[in-house]
């Protein structure tokens, strides 16, 4: 026999063959695992998130205590010295 002759009885051993049946929960189970692989999905995206503020929020608070602080009077250019009373705005004569 040539390798022809084998294909052709392997193939039409498998046209010979009854069809594989499937159970009534098959589908079910696929789309169970279906929501398993999201919620696994889901939970490593919620971690990686957090785990991302973590590290932000523990970068800005060792940046923040290690800057030194100095207390200075507050001056505001624009408005020392301007009377900024309702009347004085309004140009009005009290």
């Amino acid at each position: 026999m040539n390798k022809n002759e084998l294909l052709e009885h392997a193939l039409a051993d498998l046209g010979n063959m009854p069809a594989p049946s499937v159970s009534d929960g098959f589908m079910d189970g696929v789309w169970m695992r279906a929501g398993q692989l999201e919620e696994r999905s889901s939970e490593r995206t919620r971690l990686a998130l957090f785990a991302a503020m973590a590290f932000v929020g523990l970068g800005a608070g060792i940046g923040a205590t290690a800057a030194p602080a100095s207390a200075e009077a507050a001056s505001f250019r624009l408005v020392d010295g301007a009377d900024l009373s309702p009347a004085a705005l309004l140009h009005v004569e009290p």
